[in-house]
């Protein structure tokens, strides 16, 4: 079941909708158009069901249409102005509220690294940060101007998650 729980009136809302269309069409005996519209109206519903009940289709589907593009923390004094990069299709999974570290990704191992070693340069290039380093299982190591670092880390094994942890140099 996925996580909002607004997709409850959305969906009866939708069932009211596709009954009036329904009772539209068996009224309207004889005519081609209301069963046509019918036909295309029932694989429409079931596909956006399928978005708001199934998460894994949901996920699917915002890294398509809907996919995070940085990581920015507000509540850090020292991230303020900093945004790191996230690959395509990668998908935010944490709380708005907070600097959630939680990323739903669907980039490769490969991918992964050859994104980070690219944006990491371009950062220390610009002088964001002071340097990175490249670790072992899917991790990288930033070091930022102040100090403070950062882990960007790729978990693989079943939940293609990017965590990415902030930890203040005092």
């Amino acid at each position: 079941m996925a996580g909002n729980i607004l997709y409850i009136p959305y969906t009866i809302a939708m069932i009211i909708g596709l009954l009036i269309l329904i009772v539209i069409v068996k009224v309207a005996k004889r005519k081609k158009v209301p069963s046509i519209i019918l036909m295309i109206s029932i694989p429409i519903f079931i596909i956006i069901q399928c978005y708001f009940w199934n998460v894994n289709y949901n996920n699917y589907v915002k890294s398509y249409f809907f996919p995070s593009k940085i990581f920015e923390c507000e509540y850090e004094d020292e991230l303020k102005n900093m945004a790191i990069p996230l690959p395509k299709r990668t998908v935010f999974k944490g709380n708005q509220n907070v600097c959630s570290p939680f990323y739903l990704t669907y980039v490769n191992e490969r991918d992964f690294k050859s994104f980070y070693q690219e944006e990491l340069n371009k950062l220390k290039d610009k002088g964001t940060i002071q340097d990175y380093s490249d670790m072992e299982n899917n991790k990288f190591a930033v070091r930022l101007l102040s100090g403070s670092s950062i882990e960007i880390i790729h978990k693989i094994e079943n939940s293609n998650l990017i965590i990415i942890k902030y930890q203040n140099q005092s």
